[in-house]
């Protein structure tokens, strides 16, 4: 386990960052402490950015504001790219919700495509995790006011090694040079460890309910070290799984009782951003509407 004062910490400069489905952060070690950044000036107070990327621009645009511009700028804003990294066409699962097309390419890969304009853009799963790991990067460094090279990723405990390699190469096509990964309830276990400490000798089951992944482990701990057990995950089972199952749910009620298409009108995203208020409404009250 880590030490739990950050006094002990060798380094100021270490850069742990949370590339989730649905939202991103990012934090730092400071010889004061652990802090947070801003990566998102929209959702500032959240500390959070939502994992979108809008490409009507030359620059692309992350986070909330690519979420706001959908109203204009539905067919060339991606999501749930997490999701896409290192499987092949056939192991996606397509959501109806997307707003952008995904195409199959002769060697069972596939390209997100998507429509601005008169143009057509093409891209990969790593070029667009890339532009969100670039925005990160980019905030990284003024925060420390230095060019950082080296970060570490949490990721689902049952990312195969096809997905850690396609993260890896999104990773180097952002900028960073060295990249370590840790299973997210790890990660999760370790900041808690900060706050309380764990009993010795004991053995610890540790969940991690994410935008896109459940994941499990079974860890042992022994003299203040961690180790794994057993570890499991869920790819779809997710906080993006329950706005599917609300917008499939109201995107059925408005076609066969109020005959109004959605897709049709081009307004996936309207759709799906009330589905998102409503889900977050439900967690904290009984009713929503």
């Amino acid at each position: 386990m880590p030490p739990k004062t950050v006094e002990n910490y060798q380094t100021s400069n270490a850069v742990g960052i949370d590339f989730g489905t649905t939202q991103c952060c990012v934090a730092v070690i400071r010889r004061s402490g652990t802090d947070c950044v801003q990566l998102d000036s929209i959702t500032y107070d959240r500390r959070t950015m939502p994992s979108y990327v809008a490409y009507d621009e030359r620059n692309p645009k992350c986070g909330q504001i690519a979420v706001n511009r959908m109203r204009y700028f539905e067919k060339c804003t991606v999501f749930d790219c997490k999701r896409m990294l290192g499987k092949t066409y056939d192991e996606i699962a397509i959501d109806l919700s997307w707003p952008f097309i995904t195409k199959k390419l002769a060697d069972d890969s596939f390209q997100i495509v998507l429509k601005h304009s008169n143009k057509t853009i093409k891209l990969s799963p790593e070029e667009v995790s890339s532009s969100i790991l670039k925005h990160i990067k980019a905030k990284v460094d003024e925060y420390q006011h230095k060019d950082l090279k080296e970060a570490v990723i949490a990721i689902p405990s049952a990312f195969t090694e096809k997905q850690k390699t396609a993260l890896l190469t999104a990773a180097i096509l952002a900028g960073w040079e060295e990249i370590h990964f840790i299973p997210e309830p790890i990660a999760a276990a370790f900041a808690y460890s900060t706050e309380k400490e764990f009993p010795d000798n004991s053995k610890l089951l540790l969940f991690d309910f994410g935008g896109g992944t459940v994941d499990v482990c079974i860890v042992n701990i022994a003299s203040g070290n961690l180790q794994l057990l057993s570890f499991d995950g869920n790819y779809y089972l997710g906080g993006r799984d329950f706005d599917t199952l609300l917008y499939n749910h109201f995107d059925g009620i408005l076609k066969h009782k109020y005959n109004i298409d959605v897709t049709a009108k081009g307004k996936k995203y309207l759709l799906l951003i009330k589905c998102q208020e409503i889900k977050h409404e439900l967690s904290v009250m009984d009713k929503s509407w």
